[in-house]
C-alpha cells in the first residue's frame, strides 16, 4: 500500500509503503514470522522556478535526514545563502521542532573538482552558514553540530555532472522522539 502526503513549506512529497519482511526458519510461516515496518522515501523537486535540484529526505526508525542541494542554497564556490536558501532552513527548523529532537547534525559535502583542501574548507563554510540560520529557528536547548566532509561521502558517481550537482549539498540530520 503506498500513500502520498505533501509536506507542507518543504515542497517535498513523502511516499510511505508498509513493507513485510525479516528471516524466518524454515518450514515456519511467512506471516507469523515477518515482521511489519515502515520503508520512507521522499524525493522531489522543490520549484521549476527557482530552477532547484532536488531536496531529499529520508526517515529511518526515529532518524531522519534531509539533504539540501547546494544549488538551492549558494551560488557556485560561494558560502553566501541565497534568498531561498533562508526559506527551506526555517522550514527544516520547524520540521526539527516538530519531531521534538534535542540535535542536529549539519554535514557539508562537496563534489571532486578542485583541490581536495578547498572542497573541505568550503563544504565547513557551508555546514556552518546554515547553522548560523538554522539555530537562529530553534530552541536553545537544540545541539547543532555543523563539520565538512568535503568529497568523502559521495552519493552518487563524481564522474559525470549529473553525480557530482548530487554530492554538492548539505544534509541534516536529527532524530524524532
Amino acid at each position: 500500500m503506498i500513500r502520498w502526503r505533501i509536506l507542507a513549506g518543504l515542497g517535498l512529497v513523502l511516499t510511505t509503503s508498509v513493507v513485510g519482511g525479516g528471516v524466518q526458519a524454515a518450514g515456519t510461516d511467512p506471516a507469523a514470522t515477518a515482521p511489519s515496518h515502515r520503508v520512507i522515501s521522499v524525493v522531489h523537486k522543490i520549484s521549476e522556478v527557482t530552477g532547484s535540484p532536488e531536496v531529499r529526505r529520508e526517515e529511518t526508525g526515529n532518524r531522519v535526514e534531509v539533504a539540501l542541494s547546494a544549488g538551492i542554497l549558494f551560488g557556485k564556490d560561494s558560502v553566501r545563502l541565497s534568498k531561498i536558501a533562508g526559506h527551506r532552513i526555517t522550514e527544516a527548523a520547524r520540521a526539527i521542532r516538530e519531531a521534538g529532537s534535542s540535535a542536529v547534525a549539519v554535514a557539508g559535502h562537496t563534489d571532486n573538482l578542485g583541490s581536495a583542501s578547498h572542497g573541505l574548507v568550503l563544504s565547513q563554510q557551508r555546514a556552518d552558514a546554515v547553522t548560523r540560520v538554522l539555530s537562529r529557528h530553534l530552541p536553545n536547548t537544540v545541539k547543532v553540530t555543523a563539520r565538512g566532509y568535503g568529497e568523502a561521502r559521495p552519493v552518487a558517481d563524481n564522474d559525470h555532472e549529473a553525480g557530482r550537482k548530487q554530492n554538492r549539498r548539505v544534509t541534516l540530520t536529527f532524530h524524532r522522539r
